[in-house]
């Protein structure tokens, strides 16, 4: 999903992409002035982002453990983190159509918590169907989503 969001965006703009599989769980006692080397980056990149994208599966009608981790890991120290006051868009994938809309409602609850501005929002059920891999590029092909993710990307960019 996320690898489709260029499409959207004007062609200056610059995606810098992180794998947050790199990520131990977050362990305040590792949470130190020199903290695992994949944290280290994490902060990096988050403090050097203008706007920030998350995509998310929704699991159990939640926010997922890699996201909450991610979150966890950018926000430290509390309210003075990498990932505080930043303008963010949201976007959560589910199985099924309408589903998405409780992992949402999770993480952007504790995204506003940490004073980030969430500029666009969108619950994507049955995402498998709407974005597909059309000679090795992610493309959308739901009309629909596209004109919604072209207005997020837009609102995230101003």
């Amino acid at each position: 999903m996320v690898a489709a969001l260029p499409e959207f965006a004007p062609q200056d703009t610059v995606f810098v992409w992180f794998d947050v599989a790199q990520i131990q769980l977050y362990n305040q006692d590792l949470d130190t002035d020199t903290p695992p080397d994949a944290v280290a980056a994490l902060r990096i990149a988050v403090t050097q982002a203008d706007a920030i994208v998350i995509a998310t599966p929704e699991y159990n009608h939640s926010i997922p453990a890699v996201t909450k981790n991610f979150i966890d890991w950018a926000s430290r120290p509390f309210m003075k983190g990498s990932l505080t006051k930043k303008k963010i868009m949201v976007l959560v994938c589910g199985p099924v159509a309408g589903s998405g809309s409780h992992g949402l409602a999770a993480t952007r609850q504790v995204l506003e918590l940490l004073g980030n501005t969430v500029s666009f929002a969108l619950a994507i059920g049955e995402a498998h169907k709407k974005v597909k891999d059309i000679d090795g590029q992610a493309t959308v092909v739901d009309s629909d989503l596209a004109q919604q993710l072209r207005a997020g990307v837009t609102e995230l960019l101003v």
